[in-house]
């Protein structure tokens, strides 16, 4: 029985970080050990959850597009290096999000309307 457990752990640690990866960029933008940027921003009507949210900007895609593809992946990965007193993790170098995620994510933001 406890063997049958160990490698049920172990299949389970080979398994989900792959689930992880193929994780839709709402479920990013929304889920607390992920990205949460829900939780500091708004998106635009009709594309994702409603909410209050308003300690970042809003995030609409005309300007996301004007920041472009790699600069939305750089604040992803650290917001720190271009804004040193933001409140917003650096979500890359902290390795809350992986670099496939920053670049779902990314790719999420631009196609916003």
């Amino acid at each position: 029985m406890a063997r049958r457990l160990l490698h049920l752990a172990f299949a389970a640690g080979m398994i989900l970080p792959v689930c992880a990866q193929d994780m839709p960029a709402l479920d990013l933008y929304t889920r607390v050990d992920k990205g949460h940027c829900i939780a500091c921003h708004q998106l635009p009507a009709g594309t994702g959850p409603a909410t209050r949210s308003d300690l970042g900007p809003a995030l609409t895609g005309a300007r996301m597009r004007e920041l472009g593809r790699a600069r939305v992946r750089d604040v992803l990965r650290d917001p720190t290096a271009a804004n040193p007193a933001t409140v917003m993790p650096p979500y890359g170098r902290h390795r809350i999000l992986e670099a496939r995620e920053i670049e779902r994510l990314s790719e999420f933001l631009l196609a916003l309307p």
